[in-house]
């Protein structure tokens, strides 16, 4: 009789709290910084909804399979049908206040309240969570933390793997007036992401002739995806929100064995955070457990990908887990098995 090793993955509860960094991973297991264990995450930010961004970019991002970050000035009568097909496809649609001044007490709350509600109300299928601010004057932090989880400026620098602040991010201007104009400009800033193992942000407006602040050569923008897509094993590539989801759930996640019976592991998956917002999958590895021969994952009783990693002293078992299971389970605990089924 052949053994093959299957793992049920059935998602652990997520208790709802503050964004505290106080999780737990026992060993064997790890989280990896970046998804699939990558080195380096980027994400392309879109201010403005100028034309071709919808014309141009988004089609250019869906050949791809990567998605991009739309920050859209609500009182600005945006295209609500485009944005609504953009986040459809996965791209995120994000809060660039109503009328785009810069934001002082007096306007704050206002401008973050009214743009957040206009966004969910005319976008219902995903959260607004995160914000670029006008000309890259932060608003009052705590008056941002009641409505967004991170907020974008444009200090030019690659973000560490935390960021120091989640409401002062930095993004790095690109076309005529920023300084990324050419496809070598964008290879440098990968390479160094890749060095530093961070986060770089890209924030662009106009692209070729739209009439776009500081447009950006759509064949230069081609030429940077058409350089992560060959290493895509290297650079994670995703949405402003979803990698400040990732990175707040990798750092509060606690992962702890409950059974282990050789032919069958017990996981606990936990964090502290709101499961409307962090829903995440973060990716965990441990050694792949000796005298196993293949394994399958599943979350929630849906299966998802796992794969084997091999080194060269050490093949890993990898996977993916979101926190809390989905929204569906959130009030249960549930666990993750690992079990042997005999043929």
């Amino acid at each position: 009789m052949k053994k093959i090793n299957v793992i049920l993955l059935l998602a652990a509860f997520l208790a709802a709290g503050n964004v505290a960094y106080s999780g737990t991973v026992a060993s064997p297991y790890q989280v990896g910084n970046w998804p699939g264990f990558r080195t380096a995450a980027i994400s392309y930010t879109f201010d403005d909804g100028c034309s071709n961004q919808f014309a141009i970019a988004i089609p250019m991002f869906n050949e791809f399979d990567y998605k991009l970050t739309l920050f859209t000035i609500t009182g600005a009568s945006p295209n609500w049908t485009n944005l609504r097909n953009a986040a459809a496809a996965g791209h995120e649609v994000a809060s660039h206040t109503v009328t785009h001044p810069t934001l002082t007490p007096s306007n704050e709350v206002a401008e973050l309240s009214n743009s957040k509600s206009a966004i969910e109300a005319n976008v219902p299928s995903q959260k607004c969570v995160t914000i670029a601010y006008p000309m890259c004057v932060p608003s009052t932090q705590s008056v941002t933390a009641t409505y967004y989880i991170a907020g974008r400026i444009c200090s030019g620098s690659i973000e560490v793997n935390t960021p120091l602040n989640f409401y002062q991010i930095s993004s790095i201007g690109c076309g005529s007036a920023g300084s990324i104009k050419t496809a070598a400009d964008f290879n440098t800033k990968f390479a160094n992401t890749a060095s530093s193992k961070g986060w770089c942000v890209f924030l662009i407006h106009g692209i070729d002739s739209d009439g776009g602040y500081s447009p950006l050569s759509s064949t230069v923008l081609r030429s940077s995806l058409q350089y992560l897509d060959a290493r895509r094993s290297t650079f994670w590539v995703s949405t402003f929100g979803n990698v400040v989801r990732y990175i707040r759930e990798r750092n509060d996640v606690s992962v702890a064995e409950t059974s282990n019976t050789g032919d069958s592991i017990t996981l606990q998956v936990t964090d502290t955070l709101d499961n409307t917002i962090y829903n995440y999958p973060v990716t965990i590895r441990r050694p792949f457990p000796e005298g196993w021969q293949m394994a399958r994952v599943s979350q929630n009783g849906h299966e998802v990908k796992a794969s084997i990693l091999r080194g060269t002293s050490v093949n890993y078992l990898m996977f993916d887990a979101v926190p809390d299971g989905g929204e569906l389970c959130s009030q249960k605990p549930f666990t993750v098995m690992l079990r042997t089924v005999t043929l």
